[in-house]
This record gives structure tokens, C-alpha cells and sequence, in this order.
């Protein structure tokens, strides 16, 4: 039988930064990787992915959702990782503060958008943040499969 985990994650941005969480080595789940703002969506979030990603902004960074502006659901990447079907909707949008409280999962960091690409993510999140890059200026929402180290695109449609 497979088992669904549902996740959310967000990219803040402010200026010409993007807010990064560097996860603490001794975390289960990518251990001293980069990563974006997120976690687990909560159960009586299922219906709205966007909700639990606010909740997850503002328990990570401290940031609340009126301090967001344009939350934007861009990508839904789809993994299956032996019995277990991993959902991660991911979300961009414009922080207007850049003050941030500590975090549990690890150290938060205001990272220049143009050095994203030197920092060692896990592969899937770094497959979709070089799409990003080339699909950045339309307002699509992509899914991507990932599937022996590789990553399958398809726009949804409208």
C-alpha cells in the first residue's frame, strides 16, 4: 500500500534576495541541505495548500501573511520514494519585511537570487529552481515528476 505525504514550500522574496532555510544536520528529511520555507500539511488543511503554507511561513520565520504579498502557487512536484507518494506544492511570492525569527528545522538566511543555483539543494527543488529560471516571467503552474534523477514538466492548464 502507499502511504501520501503532503507538503508545502515557499520562496519569499525581497529585492534581490530569496529567504533560505540551511537545515540543521541532525533533521531526517534533506539534513544540511538548503531548502525553501515549509513542512507538513496539517489535516484539516488538505483543501487549501496555500493555508498551510502561510502557517508554515509564519512558524519558521516569523513572517505573517500580511507582511506576503502575491502568493503564488507554482509548481506541485510529485515523487514517489519506495511505499510513500510525496506531494510538495510550492509557492513564490514578495516578503515586505526582512526581519526573521530563529527557526527549529535550522539557521534562515536572505540568499542573492543569483546564487541559488551554488547551493546544494536536494535534487528535486533544484531541477525546479532551473525551471524557474526559464519560466519565471509567466504565471503557469507546473507539475513536475520526478523519476530517476530526472524531472517531467507539464503545465497545468487553465
Amino acid at each position: 500500500m502507499i502511504s501520501v505525504r503532503t507538503m508545502t514550500g515557499a520562496f519569499l522574496i525581497n529585492n534581490d534576495d530569496v529567504l533560505m532555510l540551511k537545515r540543521s544536520k541532525n533533521k531526517k528529511i534533506a539534513p544540511g541541505l538548503w531548502s525553501c520555507i515549509g513542512g507538513h500539511v496539517e489535516p484539516h488543511e488538505h483543501g487549501s495548500p496555500e493555508n498551510s503554507c502561510l502557517r508554515e511561513i509564519e512558524e519558521e520565520t516569523g513572517i505573517s501573511h500580511i507582511e506576503i504579498e502575491n502568493l503564488t502557487l507554482r509548481y506541485i512536484l510529485l515523487r514517489q520514494k519506495e511505499d510513500e507518494l510525496n506531494q510538495h506544492y510550492i509557492f513564490f511570492g514578495d516578503s515586505n519585511t526582512r526581519t526573521i525569527s530563529s527557526c527549529d528545522e535550522g539557521e534562515l538566511h536572505w540568499v542573492k537570487l543569483s546564487e541559488m543555483a551554488n547551493l546544494q539543494m536536494s535534487l528535486s527543488l533544484k531541477l525546479m529552481y532551473e525551471h524557474y529560471l526559464h519560466n519565471s516571467k509567466t504565471d503557469n503552474v507546473w507539475t513536475g515528476t520526478f523519476s530517476d534523477g530526472k524531472m517531467l514538466w507539464a503545465q497545468l492548464l487553465k
